[in-house]
């Protein structure tokens, strides 16, 4: 061998040897890019810098193109996983071909462009899994303030019902939202709450009861989601109303009781699709700690004015008492009155006690805001 021959090879030797070690040193530089949003550019650039190459594509999945190429300008390689091939790498330059140790590269890149891929799939589940969790536990903390609210609010019906729906849109993703509430005792008189604060005129109410989605909710007793209410003709009767940010996207779900109706919760919002079933479970999650409070502030209350009526009745009972005791004959009438009077509330107040289900029981319970004289 001649003393030029040995210096070639002391030169490819050398030139190998940088070689292997530039791409040792830059193995870290491809991991780190699964990390990224998109690894693809990075993963590109750095293929290039290991076979000084004019052009990089990395095609994924494969396709139907050959996973092989010797041309001297160009060089194609699979992609793999193991022995799973998931994309094909193309590799081009002008000068100087490809030889044996870029094909060699080429199949070493193959594989890292594998792993790298595999495992930016693998951070972006664990990113996604990790922010459900964050999203989770803060939908916990809210479900948790929000039941503070419930136990802890005022019994007035009208003013809690205005304080649960400003916590309402935040809690499922919404901008916006409304409280359609049926008074027991007045069916003809419906209430609409809004997530602002402010309460709609009784003309509203009533508009969004017969015609708005709120209204069908309750009438069907079933939630419902509109992905696009441009589309939907559930929404179109109520348009006319939407002037600044109109609705793309609604959820309603109804208020209930057992069997009673109490309302419907309506959630929208600006963005079209923005709703799917997971934010529907969770609103009708909210509509029944809200119809557990609405329902148990209309009951304090009837109390309050029940154990006004028994108050009035012994008072007026005591004053006959005291009169008969005088004398008078017609004081004895007056017991009688009061004593049936007593009886009757008693009944009544028997009956609301037990909740009775929508029919006759809601007619005499409604009576117990009127008892007779």
């Amino acid at each position: 061998m001649t003393a030029s021959d040995v210096a070639t090879q002391l030169v490819t030797v050398q030139r190998r040897a940088a070689r292997l070690r530039n791409a040792l040193m830059t193995v870290g530089s491809f991991f780190a890019t699964a990390r990224q949003p998109d690894p693809l550019p990075m993963l590109r650039d750095l293929c290039s810098e290991w076979l000084l190459a004019d052009r990089v594509e990395i095609i994924i999945p494969a396709g139907t193109g050959s996973l092989q190429s010797h041309a001297p300008t160009m060089l194609v390689g699979p992609i793999t996983i193991g022995r799973r091939v998931i994309g094909r790498i193309e590799v081009s330059r002008a000068t100087p071909p490809f030889d044996s140790d870029d094909r060699e590269l080429l199949t070493a890149l193959g594989q890292i462009i594998g792993v790298v891929l595999e495992q930016s799939s693998l951070q972006g589940q664990l990113d996604q899994y990790l922010n459900q969790a964050r999203a989770h536990a803060d939908t916990l903390d809210q479900l948790l303030q929000f039941a503070r609210l419930v136990v802890s609010a005022t019994t007035d019906p009208l003013h809690l019902g205005l304080q649960l729906a400003t916590q309402v849109p935040a809690m499922v993703g919404g901008e916006r939202a409304s409280l359609l509430l049926i008074p027991l005792d007045k069916d003809k008189a419906p209430m609409l709450l809004l997530s602002n604060g402010h309460m709609s005129t009784p003309d509203r109410a009533r508009e969004v009861r017969e015609h708005g989605f709120a209204g069908l909710v309750l009438r069907e007793g079933q939630p419902l989601i509109i992905d696009e209410t441009d589309a939907d003709r559930r929404w179109l009767s109520l348009r006319v109303h939407e002037v600044d940010a109109p609705t793309r996207c609604a959820m309603a779900v109804p208020l209930r009781w057992g069997q009673r109706l109490l309302g419907a919760l309506t959630v929208t919002t600006t963005q079209s699709r923005r709703f799917g079933s997971s934010h529907l479970n969770l609103l009708e999650l909210v509509a029944c700690h809200i119809s557990l409070a609405i329902y148990a502030a209309d009951l304090d209350t009837r109390r309050k004015q029940s154990v006004k009526w028994l108050d009035e009745i012994e008072s007026k009972m005591s004053l006959a008492l005291e009169a008969a005791r005088a004398g008078d004959i017609q004081a004895f009438a007056q017991l009688e009155q009061q004593l049936a009077r007593l009886r009757e509330v008693q009944q009544l107040l028997t009956l609301e006690m037990k909740s009775a289900p929508v029919g006759q029981g809601d007619r005499q319970i409604d009576d117990v805001h009127h008892p007779p004289e």
